[in-house]
């Protein structure tokens, strides 16, 4: 049992040579020994100098603006933006160890190329630790990001992250090691290579669940955007027309990607047979390609040809040529390219099963959810990628690679070192092949998918030279005199200009018309779109986020929402934002009443404040002259309305309904209080010509539909407002969701559902007067 303990220590203690290649000890050192460690290093900073930003100098992301259309932003437009990419925190660890997982290869590449027999001792020392270093945190990096999932959080390094990272790798070392000691209980000394082959499986496991189906979720859109590529068009993926050697990369990757599901076949068929049926030729059976590379081989083995490429196995600059290719085409090209697909969220349109780390429009707007994905990608992908390249390497050309006798000596023989590569290749490509024909049938909806190329260029365009600034006009006005008429009108009408500023300003209708109406999942949802639209630079559609947040009690969100939003000198909505949020979590919360007072002569404060002490003595105005004359006043004008009609005091109601046509004659919502105050009283002639003038001005306003509906007139419609006005249903229940500060919802709502939500002021005001109960209040 120590001798296998000792293999640990063996390939970099042991200075033995194998017939074919030798360790040069340290006591024979010579300056020239570290040449190739020396060219190692000057390639490796010009990969990460050059190359890694070249290939991130374009990623793009894409989300769904409209049926079947997308628009696809540049998040990095040359390598300048990919270094400010690359130096977000965080990523320098996981870029660090992707540079050592290719240093590794790359001081291999360099030993065959000057002394391709000869090894340095302290170089194979090196490379040993630049391998291990990626290949043991790959997995547990994977493993915690997949964990994870699409959550997002400002906050980092908290203690209890700390707590489940470390049980994450215990779970990791567990399954390993009783995999290996599963082996060692069946006394079988022969086999044991293969259950050391199957506990570093299991350890990798996380990664090669990750890749196969990232790969499989991004075949798609990877085959499709690459033949576009090949073609010269401009797409999702290579968003400028390529030039002639780009494209003959993009030839051979596409011709990888195209021969990957057959592939998958053959490694899982060969494994399953080799294993299962144990056939005496399985060493050639893996040798030369599984079950139909061996077949090609019965097919030509005596010809010439194929003779001299069993000959070139042997020479170190076939292996030095073949490291060099797979570094170019998987340790850089595929990476990227799944790298690209991440961050376009090609997995999401484009494939099903896939590994999603964000949602496109957190990609777009955050720069926590970029940095999580480019994380994730350097530092869960670089350890497997290296360590296939060895085991490949060992599989293919064993006599030149260092410490073979070693692993022989212990029991690794061809076969076992040829069986669990391809045990590590077939599980990947099984994991692949399953999410692959999930992901198949969305080809021919994705071929059909329209994708609109730089709409932020050509709206940052627009707005330098003034266009769209109407359409702002118009949406800004009308939100501001509480139209809703004329947002549902302009999101309806067809508009001349770039297609691009159209869809932003119908989206921040759309926006605005959900928060009016107390929608706040569905204005929060538009507030995303928006804010992906704007590239994340839209602080009202934070605020509108934070605010639905609030309203559906979710503050540690409306907080995110709030995190780092500008506050310029004279802007005071964001700061008013987390003070009420402060002062409405009952956990958290450390506002106190006097800090009202520093907020003396806010209309948002003011009336905060004019709240309270309606509550002492459950009056339904203030007790004080308003002083304000604003939007936010009239709205709180509207809900004393509303608490005067719940407690059947209709005069007075009617009367301050009255008030708010006059500051605003022409808001449908006055008029339609006015309305409701007149049937409260009787007066239904009355209140019909209110309803008459209301259906020829604002024919579009859902709540001119729901009063239309109260009155007896039938309205078909599915509006919230309309289904409000309706006798209970059983989906009725639901209707908190949709509007989770509704009352006529909240009371819908029976049991399982926050109090908090239910039991607001209109809901208490109106019961108590119902029952005859004076409420008592109390100030816990």
């Amino acid at each position: 049992m120590s001798r296998w303990w000792g293999l640990i220590l063996g390939l970099a203690l042991i200075p033995s040579v194998s017939a074919e290649t030798g360790i040069i000890q340290p006591s024979e050192m010579t300056f020239d020994l570290f040449t190739p460690l020396i060219v190692a290093i000057i390639a490796a900073i010009f990969l990460r100098a050059w190359m890694v930003p070249n290939q991130l100098s374009s990623l793009q992301v894409g989300f769904e603006i409209d049926d079947n259309l997308y628009e696809v932003h540049r998040l990095t437009e040359d390598r300048q933006g990919a270094k400010e990419l690359l130096g977000m925190p965080g990523i320098k660890i996981s870029l660090m160890l992707y540079m050592m997982a290719m240093l590794s290869v790359l001081l291999l590449i360099a030993e065959l190329m000057f002394k391709p027999t000869q090894y340095f001792y302290y170089n194979v020392i090196l490379m040993g630790v630049l391998f291990i270093i990626p290949v043991v945190i790959s997995p547990w990096e994977s493993l915690n990001t997949q964990i994870s999932g699409k959550k997002i959080s400002a906050k980092r390094f908290k203690f209890s992250g700390i707590i489940k990272r470390l049980i994450t790798l215990l779970i990791l070392l567990a399954a390993t090691g009783g995999v290996i000691l599963f082996g060692q209980q069946r006394g079988v000394e022969s086999d044991m290579p293969i259950w050391y082959a199957v506990g570093m499986l299991v350890f990798m496991g996380p990664t090669i669940l990750a890749y196969g189906r990232i790969m499989g979720a991004s075949w798609n859109m990877l085959v499709i955007g690459k033949w576009r590529s090949i073609l010269g068009r401009p797409n999702p993926i290579d968003p400028k027309r390529l030039g002639f050697v780009s494209r003959i990369f993009s030839i051979l990757l596409w011709f990888f990607l195209l021969t990957m599901p057959f592939a998958a076949v053959n490694g899982l068929v060969t494994v399953f047979h080799v294993m299962v049926n144990s056939p005496d030729n399985a060493t050639e059976i893996l040798n030369y390609g599984g079950i139909i590379g061996h077949q090609l081989y019965l097919q030509v083995e005596n010809n010439p040809i194929f003779a001299d490429i069993e000959y070139l196995k042997s020479l170190p600059q076939v292996l030095s040529i073949y490291l060099s290719v797979n570094i170019a085409i998987v340790g850089l090209a595929f990476i990227f390219e799944l790298l690209r697909n991440l961050y376009l969220g090609g997995q999401t349109f484009g494939g099903l099963g896939g590994v999603l780390l964000a949602t496109p429009r957190e990609i777009r707007t955050e720069e926590r959810a970029q940095s999580k994905v480019l994380y994730f990608a350097f530092a869960g992908f670089s350890g497997y990628t290296a360590l296939l390249l060895f085991l490949v390497c060992y599989k293919e050309f064993g006599d030149l690679m260092p410490y073979t006798s070693v692993l022989e000596a212990n029991g690794f023989e061809e076969y076992q070192r040829l069986l669990a590569t391809w045990m590590f290749i077939g599980v990947g490509q099984g994991i692949f092949l399953l999410t692959w024909l999930l992901s198949i049938v969305r080809f021919n909806h994705l071929r059909k998918l329209n994708f609109d190329l730089n709409p932020d260029e050509r709206r940052e365009g627009a707005v330098m030279t003034g266009g769209g600034d109407w359409m702002r006009d118009i949406v800004d006005q009308a939100a501001l005199n509480d139209d809703l008429d004329s947002l549902v009108r302009f999101q309806m009408r067809d508009f001349e200009g770039d297609p691009a500023v159209v869809r932003l300003e119908k989206s921040r209708a759309k926006m605005l018309e959900c928060a009016m109406r107390g929608l706040w999942p569905k204005a929060i949802e538009e507030a995303r779109k928006v804010l992906a639209q704007a590239g994340g630079d839209d602080d009202e559609a934070r605020m509108i986020m934070a605010t639905g947040h609030i309203a559906s009690r979710r503050l540690d969100a409306a907080r995110e929402a709030l995190h780092n939003l500008q506050q310029p000198e004279g802007y005071d909505e964001p700061e008013l934002l987390a003070f009420v949020l402060e002062w409405l979590d009952p956990w958290n919360g450390n506002i106190e009443e006097d800090d009202l007072w520093d907020w003396e002569n806010n209309p948002c404060i003011d009336h905060l404040y004019n709240m309270m002490r309606m509550l002492r003595d459950w009056s339904p105005v203030p007790p004080d002259l308003n002083i304000h004359h604003d939007s936010l006043t009239l709205h709180a004008m509207w809900s004393q309305v509303a608490l005067l009609r719940a407690q059947n005091r209709h005069e007075e109601a009617l009367g301050l309904a009255i008030d708010t046509v006059k500051e605003n004659p022409l808001s449908a919502r006055s008029r339609i209080a006015v309305a409701l105050c007149l049937i409260d009283i009787g007066e239904w002639h009355s209140a019909m010509s209110v309803l008459n003038e209301l259906e020829e001005s604002d024919p579009n306003d859902p709540r001119v539909k729901a009063l239309a509906n109260i009155m007896g007139k039938e309205v078909k419609e599915d509006e919230l407002e309309i289904a409000l006005t309706n006798p209970e249903e059983k989906r009725s229940k639901k209707w908190i969701d949709e509007a989770p500060v509704n009352p006529v919802a909240g009371l819908m709502t029976k049991g399982g559902t926050d109090e908090a939500i239910n039991a607001n002021v209109m809901i208490i005001a109106n019961k108590a007067v119902q029952n005859k109960m004076t409420p008592i209040y109390s100030a816990s």
